[in-house]
Parts: C-alpha cells; sequence; structure tokens
C-alpha cells in the first residue's frame, strides 16, 4: 500500500479520486494548497504526490514542484492539469520546465488514474 498525498484546490476532484485509490488499495491524503503540502509531505512522508497545476494562482503547482526539486525531495510528481481543456494549450511533457515523474490531462478516467499511479509506484 502506497501513501499518496493529492494537492489540489478542486475539492470534488479530489474526493472522487481518493475514492478511486482508496479502492485501489493506496493510502491517500489531500490538501488543497501547496503550504498545506509542505506539511502534510514532513509529516507523512508520502511514497508519491499528485500535484495540480493550477490552484490559487496559475502556476501554484509548477512553483511548488521547484521548490520540492531545489529541496532536493525525491519523491515522484504526478502533474495534473486541466488547462487544455479550457485554453487548449498542452503541457506535454515532463521537463526542467515542469519538473515531474508524469504528467496527467484532467479529467481523467479511473482507470487511467490507476494505472499510471501503479505505473509511476512501479506496479
Amino acid at each position: 500500500m502506497a501513501k499518496i498525498l493529492m494537492v489540489d484546490d478542486d475539492n470534488d476532484f479530489l474526493e472522487a479520486s481518493k475514492m478511486v485509490l482508496e479502492q485501489g488499495g493506496h493510502s491517500v491524503f489531500t490538501v488543497n494548497s501547496p503550504a498545506e503540502a509542505q506539511e502534510k509531505i514532513k509529516a507523512e512522508n508520502p511514497d508519491l504526490i499528485l500535484l495540480d497545476i493550477m490552484m490559487q494562482s496559475p502556476d501554484d503547482g509548477i512553483a511548488f514542484a521547484h521548490k520540492l526539486k531545489k529541496d532536493k525531495v525525491t519523491i515522484p510528481i504526478i502533474m495534473l492539469s486541466g488547462i487544455s481543456k479550457v485554453t487548449g494549450y498542452s503541457y506535454g511533457k515532463c521537463n526542467d520546465v515542469l519538473p515531474c515523474t508524469d504528467f496527467l490531462e484532467k479529467p481523467i478516467s479511473p482507470k487511467v488514474l490507476i494505472d499510471k499511479v501503479n505505473s509511476v509506484l512501479g506496479k
């Protein structure tokens, strides 16, 4: 059972995804901001972080991922975004600008979420 931290300001998305991941055998912690995430990382030492790109500010997730990288945090990060649905812009792949292990575009089906999480966790 992996410990997963989900960071997103959309409570409906958090609750639905948490239920899917818990049914998949994972322990899930949810927070609504990078500040809360920082504390939860210290308290829970998660195996994986699911991190929304746009929260209170358009780049909250990216800025937080850069902070984690700067602080030498090695927890894998799956970045989440629904930006392409709204703007047509696609982030594409993880790189130095988008420091993550993998990327998922919202909306995310339960099967895709479980498959991606298990893949990143090496299961």
